[in-house]
């Protein structure tokens, strides 16, 4: 242990739980994202380890505590998601993230009315005209950078059309969403906020009363208590929509793809049996999972054999639970034809994912699609793909390559 862990080290922690490990920085050289997470869960740690790191924090390392952490609100509060809990935490107390059940319902319910799975029937079509508009696009050309002319399109276009923005408004509310998940120093937290704050504002004043019917006109015109949103109500509410809109999928996207592209077997097993695709779906949420958040620990309390103290920080990351071989065998596998699974990818409890359907439909219909196209491709030759760490983890780039000669134009 460093001099500095031993100085950092509160005198309740034992020397051995103490790791040098920041969420924000997880990858090892030589190790992609979910990798470098999987070669940190196999080093032989305990169960449930501290980090001097982003403040200090507790992190559980094993997949079955990640959804005890995630949904028992009793003794691991929701009020704090984030680390640091002074910076990071303070700014991202949003609505409803950061209430726990019961109070968080209400707020909740405003969400799932636009996100549930009838809601998101409604736009099916509209999501899968505009799949094949994208790749048609490019198809013919042999290549795309998939992050940037497909991922970094549907989920956000689509999204965008939910709530009613313009699509030109995509780079700036993009670019805040991930100071909060995967921040590059440009802007500290307090400025992020104050940034959506502006943005925000005046579109709530002018939806306010009246008879939109996207997302947020629908929770901002909502109520909670038999009574109206206040503007500090509305503006966390509205933010914590975006931030979980404009993330999240873009990258799952961008996994799952690499993923394809490299593995020839999986992709012409499922471009020969489109009908596979659907059932398969819970385990490509398992197998690309690429949350990292926390609960703030309500009380003291032993868990797993230490004392946690009230205030503190634990972290649960997602990777570990859908990657476990404890739960999952032989996890890195994607096996379309697996039936037991178990994941948090969509985290777990009362928070589960609002937008999971959302996410998986997008998924299915980029699949569907792309395959019954482009069934073969691949990473483009001589491009080294990197990733960045995070609350969400990313692929930077993918530019995917294939011979225009074997795609296909479907009516």
């Amino acid at each position: 242990m460093s001099s500095i862990q031993e100085l950092s080290r509160p005198a309740h922690i034992p020397a051995d739980r103490v790791i040098d490990f920041d969420i924000y920085q997880p990858l090892r050289e030589g190790l992609d994202f979910h990798e470098s997470w999987k070669a940190l869960q196999d080093s032989g740690l305990p169960d449930v380890v501290w980090t001097p790191c982003n403040g200090g924090h507790w992190m559980v390392m094993r997949g079955a505590l990640v959804p005890i952490v995630l949904s028992d609100y009793a003794n691991f509060s929701n009020h704090t998601v984030l680390v640091p809990k002074e910076t990071a935490g303070e700014a991202y107390r949003l609505i409803p993230l950061s209430l726990d059940p019961p109070e968080h319902a209400p707020f909740r319910s405003l969400l799932n009315a636009g996100l549930s799975q009838k809601a998101v029937g409604t736009i099916e079509d509209s999501i899968r005209a505009l799949t094949i508009e994208l790749i048609e696009g490019f198809r013919p050309a042999g290549h795309c950078n998939f992050t940037t002319d497909f991922a970094e399109q549907l989920p956000i276009r689509i999204f965008m059309e939910l709530v009613n923005l313009p699509f030109t408004d995509m780079p700036t509310l993009k670019h805040l969403a991930d100071q909060f998940t995967r921040p590059d120093g440009t802007l500290t937290y307090p400025e992020v906020t104050a940034k959506f704050h502006a943005y925000l504002t005046p579109i709530i004043d002018a939806r306010r009363g009246g008879d939109g019917t996207d997302l947020l006109s629908r929770m901002i015109n909502g109520k909670v208590h038999d009574r109206p949103l206040t503007d500090q109500e509305a503006v966390a509410l509205s933010i914590q929509v975006l931030v979980g809109g404009l993330d999240t999928v873009v990258n799952f996207m961008a996994f799952l793809m690499l993923f394809l592209a490299e593995d020839p077997i999986t992709r012409r097993s499922l471009a020969a049996n489109p009908d596979k695709i659907r059932p398969a779906l819970n385990e490509i949420a398992r197998r690309f999972p690429l949350v990292t958040v926390g609960r703030e620990i309500r009380h003291d309390m032993v868990f797993e054999g230490v004392h946690l103290k009230a205030g503190e920080m634990i972290i649960a990351p997602t990777v570990l639970h859908g990657l476990d071989e404890r739960d999952n065998s032989d996890p890195f596998t994607l096996r379309i034809e697996r039936t037991q699974i178990r994941h948090s990818t969509f985290g777990g409890g009362a928070h589960t994912c609002p937008g999971a359907h959302l996410a998986r439909t997008e998924t299915r219909i980029l699949l569907e699609e792309w395959l019954a196209r482009i069934p073969e491709f691949s990473v483009t030759m001589g491009h080294t793909v990197s990733y960045t760490g995070g609350i969400v983890g990313s692929v930077n780039a993918l530019p995917l390559s294939w011979d225009p000669a074997s795609t296909h134009a479907v009516a």
